[in-house]
Parts: structure tokens; sequence; C-alpha cells
């Protein structure tokens, strides 16, 4: 199966779920903010000035402000397939800011050829169907001498909560990632330069089953898959979840939740 080109994700889905968690966010995306963070202090290790930045899938803000306060200078616009995401980015900004935020899908820019001299995202590659057509997208809007940093999640990412749902039916029930070598491949199918791909695996711990899937819920998290089951979970359906979840990702009086972090930068020629 090519999980690169195949159309699994319903991007309305999508969009209505993280819409949805839009005022919730900020005080559950904890992982993310750390992860946000590590990104971009990847950019002071890097020679590079950009004078315009575009920051896909900004969410709530938190990148376009990072990003600002980097490049003080910077014109930095920030897109997002959420709307209610931009509303909350915009509500924390200063009337007169430099900030200018878009609604858009990754895969099919509003933006002008040659606009911007660096492409940053943090963990929103994975909601991309084609990733080829993505990083086609990111290399069309960058600048010549560009620079595209950004950073998604691997296979291994919520592995527990898989295979806890696995135990019970066929249907899918977590987002499937893509590794990070075809990450590296897509990248240079688009014609990237220099593309490099590394990853590290970080564990959420939690006292109780129901924060787990709450984190998820609040962040805008939930399965968009085209053939997940539809409606809401049972009371009976959480049990029997959280009883397999114990035999898959519980240790020491507490629930597992594993991330693998993918990051990645390339340069635009």
């Amino acid at each position: 199966m090519d999980l690169l080109n195949l159309p699994r994700l319903d991007k309305q889905a999508v969009k209505n779920s993280f819409n949805r968690a839009a005022k919730s966010y900020d005080n559950a995306a904890i992982l993310q903010e750390e992860l946000l963070s590590r990104l971009l202090e990847r950019l002071q290790y890097v020679r590079h000035q950009p004078e315009t930045i575009l920051d896909v899938g900004c969410g709530t803000g938190k990148g376009v402000r990072g990003l600002q306060k980097a490049y003080p200078q910077a014109r930095v616009c920030g897109a997002d397939i959420a709307y209610q995401m931009l509303l909350q980015a915009r509500s924390s900004f200063r009337l007169l800011s430099r900030k200018r935020l878009v609604t858009a899908d990754m895969e099919q820019l509003p933006f002008a050829a040659q606009t911007f001299d660096l492409v940053f995202s943090s963990l929103a590659l994975q909601w991309s169907n084609d990733l080829r057509t993505t990083f086609d997208e990111f290399a069309r809007v960058s600048s010549p001498g560009a620079l595209l940093m950004f950073s998604s999640f691997g296979p291994a990412t919520l592995q527990e909560l898989a295979a806890s749902w696995q135990a019970l039916d066929a249907h899918p029930h977590v987002h499937r990632f893509v590794d990070m070598h075809d990450v590296g491949d897509a990248m240079l199918a688009a014609g990237l330069e220099h593309p490099v791909v590394d990853a590290e695996t970080i564990r959420m711990e939690y006292r109780d089953f129901r924060s787990l899937l709450g984190d998820l819920r609040d962040i805008g998290a939930s399965n968009a898959e085209v053939g997940r089951r539809r409606g809401l979970m049972t009371p009976g359906q959480l049990r029997r979840l959280e009883a397999s979840y114990r035999d898959n990702g519980y240790e020491n009086d507490r629930f597992i939740a594993s991330y693998e972090v993918l990051y990645g930068h390339a340069w635009v020629t």
C-alpha cells in the first residue's frame, strides 16, 4: 500500500476536528509546544536570514510568534486548514503586528511562486494526503535558496492505542503515519536539495486512561481515516479499549502514549 499517495484522510473531518479543538488546544498541547520549541531551536544552527516566512499548519499561532521573535525584521505568514485556529491566533496578536493569517490546505497553497525564504511546519505534515504534492507546493512557494524546516510524526506514534484497537476490531482507529525514509524520498522527488530527516521517540505518561483520550480530543487529533467507524464510542467500547490498553501500553501504574517524532530540513534551489 502506497501511503504517500493514497487519499486516506477525510480533509473535512480534519478541518472540523481542529475547528472544534481551537479553544482547548493550547491547554492540552504540552507535547506539541515542546516539539515546536525544539524545531525553532534547530533554526539557530542554520545560517539563514529570511525576509519572508510561511508557517504551514500554524494552529493557534505560537510558531508564528516564535518565528517573529527569531527573525524580528521578517514578514511572517501563518496558514492553517482550520479557520477557528486562526481566530485563536489572531486574538493573541497585536493589532499592528506584521503577521498575516490565511486559511489554506497545505496541498494547495494560495500563494504565488517564489514568495517565501523560509517554509516552516511543526507537526502538520501528518495531515497531508499526498506528501509529494505537499513538498511540491512548499518548493513552488519558496524562493531560490529558501530553507524548509519541519517536524511530523512517524509510524510508531500512538502504537499502544493502535494495538489496543486492533485487538477489538478491524476498523482504522489511529492515524497511519509515514515512515521517515518515505518522507525523505518524497522530498527528493519534489526536487528539494540536501534533505535530512532524523527521529526521536517521546513517551507521555498518564495516570488514567480518559486523560490520555481527552488530550487527543482537545488538540484535535481525532481519527480522520476515510474508512473509520462513524459514531461516538459507547461506554462498553471504552471499557474494552481500556482493558486492551492495559495489555499494550500500561507500565508502572501509568498509561503510556508513544510518539515517534520526525525532524527534517532541505533547501530549495
